[in-house]
């Protein structure tokens, strides 16, 4: 189910469907909390008071979704979390510190980059799964390009470099025409 599926259960009669479908995030949300001095309860509290936000700013007649479900609900928690760190005065040096390196970034410019990402994977995504894979193969995989043209079936290991250009040109071509597009 795509994000604005959700955002209309969540504004509509089903908001209890949406709610159930928007939890498959907390374990992110735990992860984190607990990782800066948290606990689970701490963690579902924290949670339930992001919904609850975010459900409220959802239903506001202006409410435009700017950012995947996800990261909003996300960034609703990590503030929320501060602020309780905070008022209990239980914050850890190392977690002040990568806070304040984040906090001194925008929300506006963390909706940017995950758009620009958004963009950047609907570029990835319409080049084709062969160029995909050749893509993954070389830079996540880290496999040396010989290796990639025995896997994919080139006939050598340059005739599969010459491909992967072909691919990134394609990317790159795909994501300049989003970008004008928007």
């Amino acid at each position: 189910m795509n994000d604005q599926s959700l955002l209309q259960l969540l504004t509509s009669d089903q908001k209890e469907k949406a709610f159930v479908k928007i939890y498959r995030y907390f374990p992110k949300v735990s992860r984190f909390i607990c990782k800066h001095g948290g606990t689970k309860e701490e963690a579902q509290d924290v949670f339930q008071e992001a919904l609850l936000i975010f459900y409220r700013k959802a239903n506001t007649p202006n409410f435009k979704l700017t950012a995947r479900i996800e990261t909003y609900v996300f960034s609703i928690c990590k503030y929320l979390w501060k602020d309780q760190l905070k008022q209990k005065n239980k914050q850890s040096d190392a977690f002040e510190q990568a806070f304040l390196k984040d906090e001194t970034i925008p929300v506006e410019t963390h909706i940017q980059e995950e758009e620009k990402y958004q963009l950047a994977e609907k570029a990835l995504k319409s080049i084709g799964d062969k160029c995909l894979k050749l893509l993954s193969l070389f830079y996540i995989d880290k496999k040396k390009m010989r290796d990639i043209a025995k896997l994919l079936g080139f006939t050598s290991e340059s005739s599969a470099k010459t491909q992967k250009y072909k691919c990134l040109e394609r990317a790159k071509n795909e994501l300049r025409t989003l970008k004008a597009n928007r």
